[in-house]
């Protein structure tokens, strides 16, 4: 079977002041539960990741960022609720922080397991808006960076490619990968939203608002093939935002929920069909029904990629 990669610990609860943000911090068990009472997967099916460390997120993490994290000011600031600044710092980092050091775990985890099984799954992850220096757009930790340098560090691949499929540009991600000349990003984002200045990227593919579903697939459908044909990675590392769907607060794009399923199809049987390992990571998606969208992609997938 496609590894799943799961960790109660991924949910976000700061004694409901998250939800001062409109990101679901408690998506990733709707997903997990929704698999289990469709069939998809039993309980013990989930592969567990452990936290990711401070030496390692020091591999792409400055020293002075990774400390500024303990100020809930600046936390607040990168999470976007301003009123968590009002809560102690121990509290932010049990609540908020280590949640997204197990999300992030769980992204390293996927990674080495699509290289082992040629796809993995990460239900949480994809924390596309923090940079070296930087956080923003609820995102910390920059977790896929962090994952494709071990990787390299390790021997284990030689060039890594990210598709970035989320709403909006994965502007932290490009600034950590553009000085790398063994990794590429494929970015497919809406230019009137967030983040307000765009990153210099490889391969990017800005949209305007009111996109449909099948304007969005040909994007995808006529950039992706050449760029793994020419770059030929030893892994894709897939950013799957649900916040292209139409109904989302924070995008203005219109795919529906049957057009976000085939767009993750799309992707991960061009990678599949030339051989590259596809490592999934969820990234963002802010309507209520984001939860299903996601749940409908994984099924999808694992019924066309389980074996046996």
């Amino acid at each position: 079977m496609v590894p799943i990669v799961y960790h109660p610990r991924y949910n976000l609860t700061a004694f409901g002041l998250e939800r001062r943000h409109p990101f679901d911090g408690r998506k990733y068990r709707r997903i997990h539960d929704a698999l289990i009472a469709r069939g998809i997967r039993r309980a013990g099916d989930f592969v567990v990741p452990r936290p990711v460390d401070r030496d390692e997120l020091l591999k792409v993490h400055a020293p002075e960022y990774l400390r500024s994290t303990r100020n809930p000011e600046a936390l607040a600031k990168s999470l976007e609720i301003p009123i968590l600044r009002r809560l102690p710092g121990w509290t932010l980092d049990w609540r908020i922080l280590a949640p997204m050091r197990y999300a992030t775990g769980g992204t390293i985890l996927a990674c080495r397991l699509a290289l082992e099984e040629g796809m993995a799954i990460n239900l949480g992850g994809g924390f596309h808006h923090a940079a070296a220096e930087w956080g923003g757009g609820f995102c910390v930790y920059a977790d896929v960076p962090l994952a494709a340098r071990l990787l390299r560090d390790e021997g284990k691949v030689e060039k890594v490619l990210v598709v970035d499929l989320d709403a909006h540009q994965g502007n932290g991600t490009a600034s950590i990968i553009g000085p790398w000349k063994w990794a590429e990003i494929f970015d497919v984002f809406e230019t009137a939203v967030f983040p307000p200045v765009k990153e210099l990227e490889d391969h990017p593919r800005p949209l305007p608002s009111g996109v449909i579903g099948q304007e969005y697939l040909d994007v995808v459908r006529d950039s992706l093939p050449r760029i793994l044909d020419d770059f030929r990675p030893d892994l894709l590392v897939y950013n799957a935002g649900s916040d292209p769907f139409e109904g989302d607060p924070l995008a203005h794009l219109r795919l529906s929920a049957e057009d976000l399923v085939d767009r993750d199809l799309l992707v991960v049987t061009e990678a599949r069909e030339r051989g590259v390992p596809v490592a999934m990571v969820l990234s963002g998606g802010y309507a209520s029904t984001s939860w299903k969208i996601h749940a409908d992609t994984v099924e999808a997938l694992a019924t066309r990629f389980d074996r046996g």
